[in-house]
């Protein structure tokens, strides 16, 4: 073998450029697909935070002390029925027992009777009526989307007349 030297002097023009060239379509490709990606995960409200797992947790807790008054017997079922949609059922519903930040701001809450209608208190106390399905639910005011998703509840009323082991007929 030669004892050779070789003289490496760097990269000629035309390698330069394609190299710049690969390098800045590479970096173009990376912003696209960083652009792309992040969108899924910005929020819709104007770069506020919103927490639907904490969300989801104040709305439960609202919604055990809406269905603890609203499921006793000393409630007409007359009055349910009124009931509109609010984003404040402390108010509106007269439900001492639930805080004013308990409902999140970006939600109304609302409740809906089932075709399993009540039956009228003179015959529940007969033993000849049935109790009455309704649904509890937040309804997001701008939306469903994946800050905002609603929850929903069922429960039965008046409460002495909902026994878990009863047999459907």
């Amino acid at each position: 073998m030669k004892n050779e030297r070789i003289d490496n002097s760097g990269m000629t023009l035309p390698e330069l450029i394609l190299a710049v060239i690969m390098l800045s379509a590479f970096t173009g490709i990376t912003v696209m697909v960083t652009q792309f990606t992040s969108s899924f995960f910005q929020n819709s409200n104007e770069g506020e935070f919103i927490d639907v797992i904490d969300d989801h947790l104040r709305l439960n807790k609202a919604f055990d002390s809406i269905v603890e008054i609203l499921s006793e017997p000393g409630i007409d079922k007359s009055y349910i029925k009124k009931l509109n949609c609010t984003d404040s059922p402390k108010i509106r519903w007269n439900i001492r027992s639930i805080e004013k930040t308990a409902i999140p701001e970006s939600y109304n809450i609302c409740i809906k009777s089932t075709p399993f209608e009540e039956s009228d208190k003179l015959n529940l106390i007969n033993g000849d009526g049935q109790p009455g399905i309704y649904i509890l639910y937040s309804s997001p005011k701008k939306g469903i989307s994946f800050n905002a998703v609603p929850v929903r509840r069922i429960f039965c009323r008046p409460k002495p007349y909902c026994v878990k082991d009863r047999e459907l007929s």
